[in-house]
C-alpha cells in the first residue's frame, strides 16, 4: 500500500475530529436550549432527508468532474456555513429556527462530500487493498469519534459553541492541505451536464445495481439498520442527560469512539481473512443489536459505555467488510453514482427514524411510561429518562431480529464468493 495514503489518513483524521467536535457541540446546544428530544430530531431529520434526496446527484458530479477538486470545494462550502453559524453564536443571535436552513445546506453538501470522498478513495488504492484501506479510514473516523466529544465538551464548556467552530475551521483547512498531494483519475465525461444526461447517468447506475443482487440485498438490510440507528442518535443524548451532564455524555461517546478505533485496528489485522465475508458482517450485526438492548436496561454510564464498546467494535468490522465489497465490485467509471445510490438507499429510512424518535420518545417519557412504571420497571428500571430507554430497548430487539432473519441469505453468500474472486484476480 502506498505510504502517501497514510498522509491522507492523518489529514482526514484531524479534519473529521474537528467536524465531530462541532456536531457534538451543536447537539448539546440544541438540547440545552430546548430541553426536548424532538428539537434535535427535527434538525437531524432535515439533514438526513435532504441528503437522501440529493445524494444521487452528488454521485453524478463525482463521475463527471475531478474528485479531488470537488472534495476541496465541498469542504470550503461547509467551512463557510460553519463560519456563519459561529458568527451568530458569537453575537447571541443563534436560534433553533435559524439552524433549519443550515441543516438543509449541510444535508446537500455533506452527502455530496461523502460520495465524492468514497469514490476518490477507490482511485488511490488497488483492489487487493480495498478492505485494508477501508479499515484504515474507519480508524480515522473512530479517532474523530473518540476525540470529538471529549474535545467538543471541553472547548464548549470554556469557549461556547463559537470556540468549537473555530477549532473545526482550522482542522478543515489542514485536511484540505493533505488532499492536495494526491491526483484524481481522469474522468471521461459523457456529454454536457444537463437534465437529460444526469437522468441517463442515474438510470445507468440504477440498472447496474439491479443486476448486483448481493450488493442490493446488503444495502437494503443496512438501510433498515440505519433507520433504527436514527432512533439511537436522537434517544441517546436525552436518555444520558436525564441522569448526568454533557461531560458524561461526552465520556460515553468517546468510549464508543475508542471502541471504533479498536475495531478498525482489529479489521486492519484481519483484513485479509474477512475480505468479502458476509457471515462476519451478519455476526457483527447481531452483536450490535444485543449491545443496544444492553444499553437500555439501566441508567448507568458504565452500562452505556459497554454498549458503546460492543457496538463500536462490531459495527466497525461490519462496515469494513461491506465497504470493501462495494469498492471491490464497482468500476471506476460508475463508482461515484454506485456509491451515491448505496448512500441513498442505506440512509433512506434514517430520516424517518430521527423524525419519529423524538416525538415518540417524548410521549413514552412523559405520558406512557409514568403510567406503566410498575409493569415496565423490571425491563428498563425507574426514574427520569426511562421512557426514552424503553424505546431504546425496542429498537435493540428489532435490530437483533433483522440479522437473525438474514443469517442464511443466499444473495449475501453469493456476494461473498464474488468479492473474494475479484480480489484474488487483482
Amino acid at each position: 500500500m502506498d505510504k502517501k495514503v497514510y498522509l491522507l489518513w492523518f489529514g482526514q483524521t484531524v479534519s473529521w475530529t474537528g467536524s465531530a467536535m462541532s456536531f457534538f457541540a451543536i447537539g448539546v446546544w440544541i438540547y440545552e436550549t430546548t430541553g426536548k428530544a424532538s428539537a434535535l430530531s427535527t434538525i437531524l431529520f432535515i439533514v438526513a432527508i435532504v441528503g437522501v434526496l440529493t445524494g444521487p446527484f452528488g454521485g453524478v458530479l463525482a463521475d463527471r468532474f475531478p474528485r479531488k477538486k470537488l472534495i476541496i470545494i465541498f469542504d470550503l462550502i461547509i467551512a463557510a456555513l460553519m463560519c456563519v453559524i459561529g458568527y451568530f453564536a458569537l453575537n447571541d443571535m443563534l436560534t433553533l429556527p435559524l439552524l433549519i436552513p443550515f441543516a438543509f445546506a449541510f444535508g446537500i453538501f455533506e452527502i455530496a462530500h461523502w460520495t465524492t470522498w468514497s469514490a476518490f478513495l477507490g482511485d488511490v488504492v488497488k483492489k487487493q487493498n480495498v478492505t485494508k484501506v477501508s479499515a484504515l479510514f474507519e480508524s480515522a473516523e473512530a479517532i474523530s469519534m473518540l476525540l470529538g466529544p471529549i474535545g467538543g465538551a471541553f472547548i464548549y464548556s470554556f469557549f461556547g459553541l463559537e470556540g468549537v467552530i473555530i477549532v473545526d475551521l482550522v482542522t478543515c483547512f489542514f485536511g484540505i492541505a493533505t488532499i492536495t498531494f494526491f491526483k484524481s483519475n481522469k474522468i471521461k465525461t459523457k456529454g454536457n451536464l444537463n437534465f437529460k444526461n444526469v437522468y441517463l447517468d442515474l438510470v445507468e447506475a440504477y440498472n447496474w445495481l439491479k443486476k448486483q443482487k448481493g450488493l442490493l440485498s446488503l444495502v437494503l438490510i443496512l438501510g433498515i439498520c440505519n433507520g433504527l440507528h436514527g432512533f439511537i442518535a436522537v434517544l441517546l443524548p436525552p436518555m444520558v442527560l436525564s441522569f448526568t451532564d454533557a461531560t458524561g455524555l461526552g465520556f460515553i461517546e468517546s468510549v464508543a469512539g475508542m471502541a471504533f478505533l479498536v475495531g478498525s485496528i482489529i479489521s486492519l489485522r484481519i483484513s485479509d481473512r474477512i475480505q468479502g465475508d458476509m457471515k462476519v458482517a451478519i455476526i457483527m450485526g447481531l452483536l450490535c443489536g444485543l449491545a443496544i438492548i444492553l444499553g437500555s436496561l439501566r441508567p448507568s454510564i458504565y452500562l452505556l459505555s459497554l454498549f458503546g464498546i460492543i457496538e463500536g467494535v462490531s459495527g466497525t468490522i461490519q462496515y469494513t467488510v461491506s465497504s470493501g465489497a462495494w469498492l471491490a465490485i464497482t468500476d471506476e467509471s460508475i463508482r461515484g453514482r454506485a456509491l451515491a445510490l448505496r448512500g441513498t438507499i442505506a440512509q433512506m429510512l434514517r430520516p424517518f427514524g430521527v423524525l419519529i424518535a423524538g416525538p415518540l420518545g417524548d410521549y413514552l417519557e412523559f405520558t406512557f411510561y409514568p403510567k406503566n412504571i410498575d409493569i415496565l420497571s423490571p425491563i428498563v428500571g425507574t426514574g427520569p429518562g426511562r421512557g426514552y430507554a424503553l424505546l431504546f430497548f425496542i429498537v435493540g430487539v428489532m435490530y437483533t431480529i433483522l440479522w437473525i432473519l438474514n443469517f442464511n441469505n443466499k444473495n449475501l453468500e453469493t456476494l461473498s464468493s464474488q468479492v473474494k474472486e475479484i480480489i484474488k484476480e487483482g
